[in-house]
C-alpha cells in the first residue's frame, strides 16, 4: 500500500511539473506554425497533452543514459529498419513503462506472499523499468549483428556472380542489377538501394561507399573499396572480384575458427564447475564411507 501511495504521489508531481513546463512561454513554439508556410498546429486532446511531455522527457532521459543518436542511426541502418531515432526512443519509453508495471506487479505479489517491505517493491520496479528501457537497444544490436552475419555469408556468391556478369560484357550497374535480382537476402536489399542511388544520378563509387557505410562491416567495406579502386584505376574488374570472393571466404573460415575457439573455452565451464566436482565426489565418497565405518 505504501508503494502505491508513493507511486501515485510521484506520478502526480510529474504531471504537475510537465503541465507547468508546457505552459511556459516559448517564442519558438509561437512562431513555428507561421515559419512552416502557415501550417496550423494540430490540436491535441487532454490525454495527449498530458502524456506527450512525459514521453518527451523520458526519451531525453533514455538518450542521456543510453546509446547516442548517431550510434542508434547506424544500428538502424545495419538492421535494415526504416524507423527514426525518435521512434526508437519512444519504444524504449514504452518498454520502460511495461517493465515498471511488471516490476510493480511482481513486487506487490512478493509483498502479499512473503511480506516484503516497500523498499524491495520499489527496487524490483526500478529493475523492471531499467530492463524494459534497455530491451529495444539490445534487440536492435542483436538484429543488426544477425543481418551483418547474413551479408557476410552471402557476399562470396554475390562477388562471383558479379564477376561472371562483368566478364560477360555487362557494365557495373547492369551487373549489380542482375545480382540484386538473384539475391533475395539483405545483401540484395543493400544492392537495390545502391542501384537506386545510381539511377538517381549518383556515381557507382559514391553508391558503393554509401552501401559500405550502411552495413559497417569490414569485409563489405574492403569489397566496395576494391571495386571503386578498380573502376577508378582501370584495373580488370573480374580479377578483382574473384580475388575479393576468395578473400571473403578465407575471412569466413578464420571467423569460424575463432568462433570455435571461443566455444571450446565456453565448454570448459560446465566441465570444470559441474562434471569434474561430481566425478571427484563419486570417487571419494566410497572411501570416506569406508573410513567412517572402520572408525
Amino acid at each position: 500500500m505504501t508503494a502505491l501511495i508513493c507511486l501515485a504521489l510521484a506520478a502526480g508531481l510529474a504531471l504537475v511539473w510537465s503541465w507547468a513546463r508546457e505552459r511556459r512561454f516559448s517564442l519558438e513554439r509561437r512562431l513555428a506554425p507561421r515559419l512552416r508556410g502557415g501550417a496550423v498546429a494540430v490540436e491535441r486532446g487532454p490525454l495527449a497533452r498530458i502524456v506527450a511531455p512525459l514521453v518527451a522527457d523520458a526519451s531525453r532521459l533514455i538518450a542521456r543514459w543510453g546509446a547516442p543518436a548517431e550510434e542508434v542511426e547506424r544500428r538502424l541502418a545495419r538492421a535494415g529498419l526504416e524507423g527514426t531515432v525518435a521512434r526508437h526512443r519512444a519504444q524504449g519509453v514504452a518498454g520502460g513503462a511495461a517493465g515498471l508495471a511488471a516490476g510493480l506487479a511482481v513486487g506487490a505479489l512478493l509483498a502479499s506472499v512473503r511480506g516484503t517491505g516497500p523498499v524491495v517493491v520499489l527496487l524490483v520496479a526500478v529493475c523492471g523499468a531499467a530492463a524494459g528501457a534497455t530491451a529495444p537497444d539490445l534487440l536492435l544490436a542483436r538484429r543488426a549483428a544477425a543481418r551483418a552475419a547474413r551479408i557476410r555469408a552471402e557476399l562470396p556468391a554475390a562477388a562471383e556472380m558479379l564477376a561472371l556478369a562483368v566478364v560477360a560484357g555487362e557494365s557495373v550497374p547492369a551487373a549489380l542489377d542482375r545480382v540484386a535480382a538473384l539475391a533475395p537476402g539483405p545483401l540484395g536489399d543493400e544492392l537495390r538501394l545502391a542501384l537506386a542511388d545510381i539511377r538517381a544520378g549518383g556515381t557507382v563509387g559514391r553508391a558503393l561507399d554509401a552501401l559500405a557505410a550502411r552495413v559497417a562491416e569490414p569485409v563489405v567495406t574492403s569489397f566496395c573499396d576494391a571495386i571503386v579502386t578498380a573502376i577508378e584505376r582501370g584495373t580488370p574488374l573480374a580479377e578483382v572480384l574473384h580475388s575479393q570472393a576468395t578473400d571473403v571466404r578465407d575471412r569466413g573460415r578464420q571467423h569460424l575458427l575463432e568462433e570455435g575457439g571461443k566455444r571450446e573455452i565456453a565448454m570448459l565451464v560446465p566441465v570444470v564447475l559441474l562434471i569434474l566436482p561430481v566425478t571427484v565426489l563419486f570417487a571419494l565418497f566410497p572411501g570416506l564411507v569406508a573410513l567412517r565405518l572402520g572408525a
